[in-house]
């Protein structure tokens, strides 16, 4: 019975631990985009405030959005590249295993087909 209860505090345990881990992630997207988009209206507050002409406000707008697509699609792309390597690399990784654990199991296997 107690091993029975350890088993089940254990559980509860880490249900628990899952349960915190994906509340701090939900509260740092949570701060993550409030900060980006205190940030974004920051700028733009900022820009209607300078004392710039209409069309040069424009302009730093367009040029200042031009340049954040070009960063995004700059980071984008890094993320899928990174994300192909991780995945290449865990392929490779996956395939060295089997190669070591399918002969392991196949001699476990011959040993009791031999000994039956």
């Amino acid at each position: 019975m107690n091993e029975v209860n350890k088993e089940k505090v254990k559980e509860e345990v880490k249900e628990e631990e899952k349960v915190e881990k994906k509340e701090v992630k939900n509260y740092f997207l949570g701060i993550l985009i409030s900060l980006l988009t205190g940030l974004f209206l920051g700028f733009i507050i900022a820009i209607f405030f300078a004392p710039k002409p209409g069309k040069e406000i424009r302009k730093d707008i367009k040029d200042k959005t031009e340049e954040f697509v070009e960063k995004s699609k700059k980071g984008a792309t890094e993320a899928i590249d990174k994300t192909k390597e991780f995945v290449k690399k865990s392929k490779e990784k996956v395939d060295t295993l089997k190669e070591v654990i399918i002969p392991k199991k196949e001699k476990e296997e011959n040993k009791e087909n031999t000994e039956a």
